[in-house]
C-alpha cells in the first residue's frame, strides 16, 4: 500500500466491512468486525487489494507483537492476528482474498503454534519464516535485524502495550526499529544489538515510570518523549511528528488506549496511510487527546474509527470530536 490507495478507493474499499456516520456531525469511518481477528482482517481490506506477504501475530498478548509494524511496512503488508492454536475463519479468508504466498509469524510456538503454519500451507501459503527469541525482548531484536540496518532506534518498555503502539506508525515510516526494555534493567540481548548497531542516536518513548532514567541513560545519544500518562504520551508523539511533517493527519485512526488489538492492526495500515494512531480512553476522552483532534482538525479528511462498540462507542468518540 504505502499511501498507493487514494481516498476515494478507501471508502470504496471499506463499504462491505466499515460503517459509515450519519452526515451530521464530524466525517467518521468505522472499521471494526465480530471479534479482534475480523476487525484485524477487515482493516486489511482497507488498505490491500492484495499483498503477497503478511505478518502474522498473537491476538491473544501484545509483547511479541509491539515491535512488528516496521517489519510489515518494509515488505508493504498488512499486520494480521491469529489464534494460538488454530486460524480464525475471519483470517483465513483474508489469506485466500489477499493471495497471501509468504507469511511471518511473530513469536514462537508457545503463542503461534505449529498447528497454524499448517493450516496456512494448506491455504496456499508457500513460505513461512518465524521471527521469535527466548523472550520479548530479544524477539524485538530480531524483528529489527530483520528490519535491517537503521541510523537510529525506538526504545519502548516491554511491560506495557501503549507506548510502544503510540510509536508504531512513525517507527514504520522511517524504517527504524522498536526495541523493547525492561523498566529497571536492559536485557542483555537489546544491549547487544545496540552495541553492534551502533545506532546514531535514540528516542525513548514514555516516562521514567515506565523506563528508568538509568536504563535511558545507557542507550546512545537519547532523547525521551513522554506525558503523564499514555494519553498524554500518545499525544506528544502525535503532535511532534506531525509537526515534523512525518504524518498527514489527514486520515488519523482513532482506537482504544486500553487493550492492544485494535490498535496493533491498525498501526499497519495508519502507517501506509502516513498517518498515526489515536489512542483515547473509552468512555471519557482525556482533554490532551481533545486537544490534539482539535489541532490538527483542518487537515482531517476522514476519520477512522477502529473496533466496535464495546470497545469505543459512539458516544466516546462524540465526546472526542466534539468542539
Amino acid at each position: 500500500m504505502k499511501k498507493s490507495i487514494a481516498l476515494a478507493a478507501l471508502l470504496t474499499l471499506s463499504i462491505p466491512f466499515g460503517q459509515a456516520a450519519a452526515a451530521e456531525g464530524p466525517s467518521t469511518y468505522r472499521v471494526t468486525g465480530e471479534d479482534r481477528y475480523e476487525t484485524s482482517a477487515n482493516l486489511a481490506y482497507e488498505g490491500w487489494e492484495k499483498s503477497k506477504v503478511a505478518v502474522i501475530a498473537t491476538g491473544r498478548d501484545f509483547p511479541d507483537a509491539l515491535s512488528a509494524t516496521p517489519l510489515a511496512y518494509k515488505y508493504d503488508a498488512p499486520l494480521l492476528l491469529t489464534n494460538t492454536n488454530s486460524v480464525p475463519e475471519s483470517l483465513q479468508y483474508a489469506i485466500e482474498d489477499l493471495g497471501v504466498t509468504q507469511v511471518y509469524l511473530i513469536g514462537g510456538t508457545a503463542v503461534i503454534s505449529a498447528d497454524v503454519e499448517k493450516q496456512l500451507k494448506a491455504l496456499g501459503v508457500k513460505k513461512i519464516t518465524r521471527i521469535s527469541g527466548s523472550d520479548r525482548y530479544q524477539t524485538s531484536v530480531k524483528i529489527a535485524e530483520a528490519v535491517g540496518p537503521s541510523e537510529g532506534i525506538f526504545v519502548a518498555a516491554g511491560q506495557s502495550f501503549a507506548d510502544a503502539l503510540s510509536i508504531a506508525p512513525i517507527a514504520a515510516q522511517l524504517e527504524t526499529p522498536i526495541l523493547l526494555t525492561k523498566k529497571n534493567d536492559v536485557p542483555k540481548s537489546v544491549a547487544s544489538y545496540v552495541n553492534t548497531l551502533k545506532p546514531e542516536g535514540t528516542l525513548v518513548v514514555g516516562g521514567e515510570g515506565a523506563i528508568s532514567k538509568s536504563v535511558a541513560s545507557k542507550f546512545p545519544n537519547v532523547d525521551r518523549i513522554s506525558g503523564v500518562d499514555r494519553y498524554d504520551t500518545n499525544s506528544q508523539i502525535v503532535t511532534e511528528f506531525a509537526e515534523l511533517g512525518i504524518l498527514d493527519m489527514d486520515l488519523p485512526f482513532i482506537a482504544t488506549g486500553q487493550n492492544f488489538p485494535d490498535a496493533l492492526s491498525a498501526s499497519a495500515v495508519a502507517a501506509g496511510f502516513l498517518n498515526g494512531v489515536i489512542l483515547t480512553h473509552p468512555t471519557t476522552p482525556k482533554a490532551t487527546t481533545k486537544a490534539t483532534i482539535k489541532k490538527y482538525a483542518k487537515d482531517a479528511e476522514e476519520y477512522i474509527i477502529v473496533g466496535g462498540q464495546k470497545a469505543l462507542p459512539d458516544s466516546a468518540i462524540n465526546k472526542l470530536l466534539s468542539k
